[in-house]
């Protein structure tokens, strides 16, 4: 981030800290006077339970607060009323005088909505919008967003102050709620471009002038006192307009466009400032009783850190639907939940909870149920294989089930093992496989007996019956095992089939199979296929980036040398890029200059890349068959891709020597080691998966052995007359 945006975030801490601090140095209690007979009489305290409690009622005269005379506080000469104190001396109607301390535990409803909740919001927002601004730099969008964010925050927090009279709490407060919302309408202007919509509205620039009203009024009031009576009503009309243009600019594109992000950016707009527009802004401009207070109405604004931080501006904007429903789905569930619960404490404690102490265990109970569904969910997928008990985890065995049957290499092994399968999951013997010809093959359930169709080969069909009801979930668990099934007979099948006609080929010495050229057609394409997207998801999305920041530095009125130079160095980046691509998809110096200058170039780009001490020993090698020179650079790249993504190891040593007729490639590594039982069955296994694949399709040896905290010891070993292929895995 650059200097001026570590300015605004140590602003915000400041300012933040300030407001907040003046709102802990002195409890609100807004006691309303009457001063006419030159007495300070009270009238009506805010908080009618706590001066229940301290015995204050109306009538009382107010003799001293925080030790001075009461008729000598600012608060109480400009508005009549009491705005905080610490210490308050009051004369009762029989004369008797009563000293009464004031503390923030007293009363719950200010220490809650004035102090504990801006306080929460604060660290929230400060945290939330470093961690955009960390993550998005050099983003002007999210930048704005960040912005937003944050002056939303100190407007919010800045109440408690401005509730007590404090002359910058008033000033923070009138100009942040002017800010946030010309903000938002910026970053409207900033996402509108982004996504190639024509901006029909005033340009935002002209917005910015409205904040700078709010000092310009707090300056005339000291000039002209009457004035004060005046800036209240215009700082909230002031907001209300920008929040109805905010929304009249999202519903009229939203309808022009039929964007579904801009109807999300709506929902996440609208929710937390209508209740507050509508309850608390309109009634005071209107110069009525708000329905709510305004620290009750600013509790809707706790949401929007929540809504957008879901709308994240990077390079490019992402889908948030998928997560905002996710969003939806949960809150939805949360909400009702943290209703009954509260509902329930109310009936617990009849009478004994106010509204704001209510409203307060509902918001605490809904977030910690909200964010409870979020780890569970993270939980659930992280551990979803150990996390329920074997028997009662039917996907999980399914998982398992299928990758047993797999190995299978004829349909009566497959059959037996689906057989085991069965025995083991549903405790039962009480089934038979039978091949059939009868065309009464459909899939029947009745109380005592099911019947199930696990693989149709026109004139036989092959059926299983169980001689007992199932459960819903072993019903359902079964019909998946048969589909799977089905498939492994068709392809065991078709194996076969390839086979005898392989096996014919070689007899009649026919090399014409057009199916073969067929396959291997359709094995390019795919490949081709994939490379594309790759280069369409990484290549060219850059590219079409930098297209649009030429776009908009061709429209600036004054181009800046940084930055046509930062494009730059992303088109170089992206041709680097390319470059690697290309090379790893045909390594140059393989067929120019041989084996061992490839793997010593490839091996210095490792060197760089790799924050492990690498030592290698390569030997010149020749073979017969030309395409083990390739085989071998692969094995090397896939050992190192390999220590670089997983190793985390500190000492690496490759070497490569030359046998007769082949090369043993011996790979070690000091790194954290693995349990290759577990490794094999994991999608992380894809690397070492590629390396034996390689390695039995040459008819080689491998040995892998590894345990945890102990690194990794790998030997492979390729003749070009070897006519078998062994494996040796040590579990140690």
């Amino acid at each position: 981030m650059k200097t001026w945006t570590y300015s605004i975030f140590l602003l915000y801490l400041v300012l933040g800290i300030y407001v907040l601090g003046i709102a802990i140095q002195t409890p609100f209690i807004s006691i309303t006077l009457d001063i006419t007979n030159g007495q300070p009489v009270i009238v009506d305290p805010y908080y009618p339970q706590w001066a229940q409690q301290k015995n204050i009622e109306k009538g009382d005269i107010v003799v001293t607060i925080d030790g001075k005379p009461a008729l000598e506080n600012r608060s109480v000469q400009l508005d009549a009323v009491i705005r905080s104190a610490n210490t308050l001396t009051i004369q009762k109607r029989d004369h008797t005088v009563h000293a009464i301390t004031v503390k923030h535990r007293d009363i719950p409803e200010e220490l809650y909505l004035q102090i504990l909740f801006p306080i929460f919001y604060f660290l929230l927002a400060f945290v939330v919008a470093l961690y955009l601004g960390y993550r998005n730099k050099n983003n002007v969008p999210m930048f704005l967003l960040t912005l937003f964010l944050l002056t939303c925050s100190l407007a919010y927090i800045s109440t408690g102050a401005s509730a007590r009279g404090n002359f910058i709490g008033g000033i923070v407060i009138g100009v942040c709620i002017v800010l946030c919302m010309v903000l938002f309408i910026h970053f409207l202007q900033h996402f509108f471009h982004y996504q190639h919509i024509q901006w029909s509205y005033m340009h935002s620039k002209w917005l910015y002038l409205l904040p700078l009203i709010i000092p310009c009024c707090y300056i005339i009031e000291g000039f002209i006192p009457t004035m004060r009576a005046l800036t209240p009503p215009l700082n909230l009309s002031l907001f209300a307009l920008l929040v109805l243009y905010a929304i009249y600019i999202l519903v009229t594109s939203y309808l022009r466009t039929k964007l579904a992000k801009l109807r999300l950016i709506a929902i996440a707009f609208i929710v937390p400032f209508l209740p507050f527009l509508l309850f608390f802004v309109t009634p005071e401009i209107l110069g009525h009783n708000p329905l709510l207070h305004a620290e009750v109405a600013a509790l809707f604004l706790l949401f929007i850190p929540f809504s957008f931080l879901f709308i994240q501006v990077n390079e490019r904007l992402f889908d948030i639907e998928y997560q905002l429903s996710r969003l939806r789905y949960y809150s939805t569930l949360a909400f009702f939940s943290a209703l009954l619960l509260t509902a329930g404490i109310a009936l617990l404690f009849m009478g004994q909870l106010s509204i704001v102490h209510l409203t307060s265990i509902f918001l605490l109970v809904f977030m910690v149920i909200l964010a409870s569904f979020y780890i569970k969910e993270r939980i659930d997928f992280k551990y979803r294989k150990i996390i329920f008990s074997s028997t009662g985890n039917y996907v999980h065995n399914l998982y398992a089930a299928v990758q047993r049957m797999g190995k299978a290499k004829t349909q009566q092994e497959l059959l037996e093992r689906f057989t085991y399968e069965i025995t083991e999951k549903l405790g039962t013997t009480a089934f038979y496989i039978q091949t059939v010809t009868e065309e009464n093959t459909t899939i029947k359930q009745q109380d005592n007996y099911t019947q199930l169709l696990l693989h149709d080969a026109g004139d036989e069909k092959i059926i299983l019956e169980i001689r007992h009801a199932l459960q819903k979930e072993e019903l359902l668990w079964l019909e998946l095992l048969a589909l799977y099934v089905s498939m492994f007979i068709n392809n065991l099948q078709l194996i076969e089939d390839l086979v005898r006609e392989i096996q014919h080929m070689k007899n009649t010495s026919d090399t014409a199979l057009p199916w073969l050229d067929k396959l291997l057609w359709n094995i390019i394409e795919k490949e081709k296929s994939i490379l594309a997207q790759e280069l369409h998801d990484t290549i060219l999305q850059e590219q079409l980036h930098l297209a649009r920041e030429l776009d908009v530095l061709a429209e600036s009125a004054v181009i800046r040398k940084e930055r046509v130079l930062d494009i730059r160095e992303q088109l170089l980046n992206a041709s680097k890029d390319l470059r690697e691509y290309c090379e790893n998809l045909s390594p140059p110096l393989l067929d120019t200059f041989g084996l061992q200058m490839a793997l010593k170039k490839l091996i210095q780009k490792i060197k760089i890349r790799a924050d492990f001490l690498l030592t290698t020993h390569i030997e010149r090698i020749h073979f017969q068959d030309a395409t083990l020179h390739l085989v071998v650079y692969r094995l090397v790249q896939e050992l190192f891709n390999n220590a670089i993504k997983h190793a985390e190891a500190t000492e690496v040593s490759l070497q490569l020597q030359a046998i007769p007729h082949g090369f043993t490639l011996q790979y070690d590594d000091n790194g954290v080691g693995c349990d290759i039982e577990q490794l094999m069955q994991s999608s992380a296994s894809m690397g070492i998966n590629g390396i034996r694949e390689r390695v039995r399709a040459f008819n080689g040896t491998i040995t892998i052995q590894s345990s945890r905290n102990e690194g990794m010891h790998i030997f492979i070993q390729i003749q070009e007359d070897g006519d078998s292929y062994d494996e040796y895995i040590d579990y140690r």
